[in-house]
């Protein structure tokens, strides 16, 4: 996989093993840590045998979005994306649950920031593009599976990864290779040149580039822009509550809460 990468143009891959297979399995980070340590060297061999541009390969956790996931990343065993303060947070396929909100602002609380894996597969984002939206104003980062674009993950997500990536809900496009072949391979060009089509080549080279080079070094990427007259309702903007000192800071949280509900239900209309 690492091989085909490299061929592809991919130079840099953080593994994300699932913390749940780790878990029943009974293996540890450390373990994890010298494994990476055999591959990279191994690679850097393979490249100067083959005089090819050499992959390295990064440590991360791949957690799954439930009530328990704030316990869990309190802990000091939190294994974050190149051990800076972005984490992988992969939520159901098949619903989006009353919870992901509390959950994932917990984590905000937590100086953690949550990357949420490919939501344009789930078919509660599908329905409702405004909550996703919503989360990412909070300050979670979002995550395009490149499968999705290229259509092998079915035309919902299909049409969801476009939705995000052009409404400006997206920060970053990743392989989630798990095999050497589709649709979860890992060749990430087919999926560059459509987005590029969609949103433009500036914006597509930072969701392929920029924003993940980011998010490796510890920093935090911008949200893209906008793309297209796709946002419903855009004339409606949220009520500008910094001027009004006389507002207390109670109140200012119920009414936000107030707008963002409004909102949802706008989206859902």
């Amino acid at each position: 996989m690492a091989r085909a990468a490299g061929a592809d143009g991919t130079d840099t891959i953080i593994a994300t093993p699932h913390f749940r297979d780790m878990e029943l399995e009974g293996q540890t980070f450390a373990q994890v840590r010298e494994l990476t340590g055999t591959l990279n060297a191994a690679l850097q061999s393979d490249s100067v045998r083959r005089n090819s541009p050499p992959v390295r390969i990064f440590t991360g956790m791949t957690y799954r979005l439930d009530t328990a996931l704030p316990d869990i990343v309190t802990s000091e065993s939190v294994i974050t994306l190149n051990r800076t303060r972005f984490v992988i947070v992969e939520p159901p396929f098949n619903r989006c649950p009353p919870y992901v909100e509390d959950v994932l602002g917990r984590i905000l609380t937590q100086r953690l920031v949550p990357v949420l894996a490919h939501p344009e597969r789930n078919s509660g984002f599908q329905r409702q593009p405004g909550r996703l939206g919503d989360l990412v104003e909070e300050g979670v980062l979002v995550q395009i599976a490149a499968g999705s674009i290229t259509g092998e993950h079915g035309p919902a997500a299909r049409r969801a990864a476009e939705v995000f990536l052009r409404r400006g809900i997206a920060h970053v496009v990743a392989s989630e290779m798990h095999s050497i072949t589709a649709p979860r391979g890992p060749e990430l060009s087919p999926a560059l040149s459509l987005v590029s089509d969609w949103v433009g080549e500036s914006a597509a080279y930072d969701l392929f580039e920029t924003n993940p080079e980011m998010i490796i070094e510890g920093r935090s990427p911008q949200r893209e822009r906008a793309i297209g007259n796709i946002e419903p309702r855009r004339f409606l903007r949220m009520p500008d509550l910094s001027a009004n000192a006389l507002l207390s800071e109670r109140r200012r949280r119920n009414i936000t809460r107030q707008w963002r509900t409004f909102r949802r239900r706008l989206t859902r209309a």
